[in-house]
């Protein structure tokens, strides 16, 4: 029990913690990086400000040296000096231009150094003195400022050893063709000490419309590596981008502008690790408050498990006080166990329902049986109908008695009457609703269904309720089986008891399906006679017919049987009458048999010892046809069979006698009427019947015979033939000749020559 305990309780105590440990960490997890996402948020915002102030602070620099280099070279004093050569007449101009120069550079625009260069003088002045040409190491650099495809443009000076930014403009202004150059030049350094300028945090650079390095601020030059960053710059067309990039292996938070006036970017990268830095101490607070929760979910995890647990423990202590099987017990765990137990339960009580439901099943019919049998009692019948499920606010009820007419011609046979009549019982049993009826029974080979209703009818009503129900059942019965059925329909009673009485009406209207045929709907009052009428025995069409029959006359006998039976049936008798007229008339056939020395052989020519199995046979028959038929073939035709078999025996027997005494007396004068004294039969009588019997007339079959012994005498001896005509009773030889020669177209002694040579 222990091990078996545990199973479920520990299933029940993860799914406790289960379900308070996911929301902890579920909220814990998403309240840390919502908390991540928010810090990266106002720091990307803050950088974003931070860059933007770099970006106006440089820019307002920047346009301001535009300005004021843009006003001097644009006074007319510097226009002028463009168009002077390098001479010494000059100086004064120079030294106003330079004059001019040195109070256009305050303080705060960071400028290192300013030249002015005359290309057509080749002269030119810077912060330290007047020179030519000549006097210049980087002339190549200034010349190729001449090249610039604009007439301002800010230029980035490579000298690894003070790099530096220049402002170059072509004079005069607006000119592509220069005559002059002024050159703004302003260190590096002090572009790094801008961008540094109210940059708390990250690196800020600034790369120029050629996405080159111009400055770098809040790291040391150099420190990053900056090819993974140029590739989305390029991509990202907007003037104002944010992205994540890794910068030497640490993911940095990028922040770019692009400027309108000169197309530099200004660039933030902040590395990721540092702005999540306050974010990782809010981590740290939330795992310590998840832990803390966590440790509250086990506790009331474990408090609630056991409390939910405590019923099932009882229960399972209780299933388990009386094992079934202890193998089986020792597998499963608690919920196993008890789903086992009920099932077990669950099966016991579905088997003893279905027995009881079998043995309803099994009494319903039973009580039907015993009902129809005046077996129940009155104050009984509303217990047991309810008992059974049968309907018990019946206040009418009727019975019908239905049987099968026939089996012939059809593709059953007898012994399938009884699952014939079990099919038509659940034919009935679909056909008329289970409250109008009860259970079907079988009795005397007939289907016995009590039909009913709790509506009081008229009695046209009744009969119509009854005979549409019936009609229904029979023809549903030929459709599907092909079988003629009569039913027999009893009188409507309001008592349930009287269920036997109604029962012997229903069978008693079936009886007299004799007269109506079969496929009968018979209701008692209709079929059976108001006033006793006593039927009439045909006797002289009786006494006809066994006439017929001891002549062995077919067509007679069918003719005359024809006549009988319509004759019985053609009273409107009760049903026993007509069994009584029948056995009269069988009984007359079997005196027929009896006096042709035939008794104690049935008509098919077997032997019995009674007439027990042919009454049955006729009291079983339904209807005029089959007893029409019964009667020429069972009876009529082995009888006139065997009638004429005897008259054939006998009519044999006495030619034979003939045809003996023929060969015995050829020699004398031997005639019919000597036959015929000697057998006692009138000569009008053998004539004929040794006729039928040889196919020719006495005197023939004598003169043949005669005429046969001439011929052997003629073989055979050396005879007269006067002899042999003497011998055979012929009194004049001629004659004998005369008939020899009709008989065989020759004489005998022409017959004896042909012969007797062979």
């Amino acid at each position: 029990m222990k091990n078996r305990s545990g199973k479920y309780f520990i299933r029940l105590l993860l799914f406790c913690l289960l379900i308070g440990s996911i929301p902890v960490i579920v909220v814990g997890i998403a309240s840390y990086y919502m908390s991540s996402s928010i810090v990266q948020d106002k720091v990307n915002e803050r950088s974003m400000d931070a860059l933007q102030q770099t970006q106006l602070r440089v820019e307002q620099i920047l346009k301001t040296i535009d300005h004021s280099v843009t006003q001097y070279i644009s006074s007319p004093l510097v226009v002028n000096a463009m168009s002077l050569p390098y001479a010494a007449e000059h100086y004064q101009i120079y030294n106003e231009m330079y004059q001019s120069m040195v109070r256009s550079q305050t303080f705060e625009l960071t400028i290192s150094n300013m030249t002015i260069v005359n290309l057509n003088g080749q002269w030119g002045i810077d912060n330290n003195n007047i020179f030519t040409f000549d006097d210049l190491k980087n002339l190549d650099q200034l010349l190729r400022y001449e090249q610039l495809p604009s007439f301002s443009a800010w230029v980035t000076n490579k000298d690894d050893r003070s790099p530096s930014i220049s402002l170059v403009k072509k004079i005069p202004l607006n000119s592509l063709k220069a005559n002059g150059l002024a050159i703004v030049t302003i260190a590096e350094s002090e572009l790094s000490r801008l961008l540094k300028e109210g940059n708390q945090s990250g690196t800020v650079l600034v790369l120029d419309n050629g996405y080159e390095l111009l400055s770098e601020g809040g790291a040391a030059r150099g420190q990053l590596s900056l090819d993974p960053l140029i590739p989305e710059l390029k991509r990202n067309k907007e003037s104002t981008t944010q992205f994540d990039v890794s910068l030497d292996g640490d993911e940095t938070s990028i922040i770019a502008r692009q400027s309108s006036y000169n197309r530099w970017t200004y660039v933030s990268a902040i590395s990721i690790k540092d702005m999540t830095k306050d974010s990782r101490s809010i981590g740290w607070v939330t795992l310590a408050a998840c832990l803390l929760m966590l440790l509250s979910t086990c506790g009331l995890a474990l408090f609630g498990s056991r409390s939910f647990y405590q019923p099932i423990r009882q229960l399972v202590s209780a299933i388990a006080a009386k094992p079934d099987d202890p193998q089986t017990v020792e597998t499963k765990d608690e919920f196993a166990l008890i789903g086992a137990r009920l099932q077990s339960m669950l099966q016991k009580e579905d088997k003893l329902s279905a027995q009881v439901a079998g043995k309803i099943r099994e009494m319903r019919p039973f009580f039907v049986l015993k009902l129809i049998r005046g077996e129940e009692k009155n104050s009984q019948l509303p217990a047991k109908l309810k008992e059974y499920g049968y309907p018990d606010d019946w206040q009418w009820h009727a019975v019908l008695a239905i049987q099968i007419d026939s089996l012939d011609h059809s593709n059953y046979r007898e012994e399938d009457r009884d699952l014939l009549l079990f099919a038509i019982a659940n034919i009935a049993a679909e056909l008329i609703p289970a409250h109008e009826r009860l259970d079907p029974v079988f009795t005397e080979q007939s289907l016995i269904t009590l039909v009913g209703g709790s509506e009081k009818r008229e009695e046209t009503e009744y009969k119509s309720w009854l005979f549409d129900r019936v009609e229904l059942v029979q023809k549903a019965v030929g459709q599907y089986l092909s079988l003629p059925i009569s039913i027999g329909i009893s009188r409507p009673r309001h008592r349930l008891i009287d269920a036997p009485a109604s029962c012997e009406e229903a069978l008693e209207a079936l009886r007299y399906r004799i007269r109506s045929g079969p496929g009968s709907i018979l209701f008692i009052d209709d079929v059976r006679p108001g006033d006793s009428i006593a039927g009439v025995f045909p006797h002289r069409v009786a006494k006809e017919l066994c006439d017929a029959v001891k002549l062995a006359d077919w067509t007679r006998s069918k003719e005359l049987l024809d006549q009988c039976m319509a004759l019985i049936f053609g009273e409107q008798a009760d049903w026993r009458q007509y069994q009584m007229s029948l056995i009269r008339l069988y009984t007359m056939l079997m005196e027929l048999m009896q006096s042709n020395s035939m008794l104690h052989e049935s008509p098919d020519g077997s032997v019995f010892s009674s007439d027990q199995g042919l009454f049955h046979q006729i009291l079983e028959l339904q209807s005029q046809e089959t007893i029409r038929t019964w009667f020429y073939d069972t009876v009529i035709v082995p009888l006139m069979n065997k009638i004429e078999q005897q008259r054939k025996s006998h009519a044999k027997q006495i030619s034979d006698q003939v045809l003996q005494m023929i060969d015995q007396g050829f020699e004398t004068e031997l005639t019919l009427e000597a036959c015929a004294a000697k057998l006692n039969y009138h000569p009008n009588h053998l004539g004929p019947l040794f006729s039928r019997e040889t196919g020719i007339s006495f005197s023939e079959c004598l003169q043949q015979y005669r005429l046969q012994m001439a011929k052997k005498w003629l073989i055979e001896t050396d005879m007269k033939i006067g002899d042999i005509a003497e011998r055979l009773t012929y009194t004049n030889p001629q004659n004998f000749i005369r008939f020899f020669r009709k008989m065989e177209n020759m004489t005998p002694g022409q017959y004896r020559q042909q012969h007797v040579g062979q």
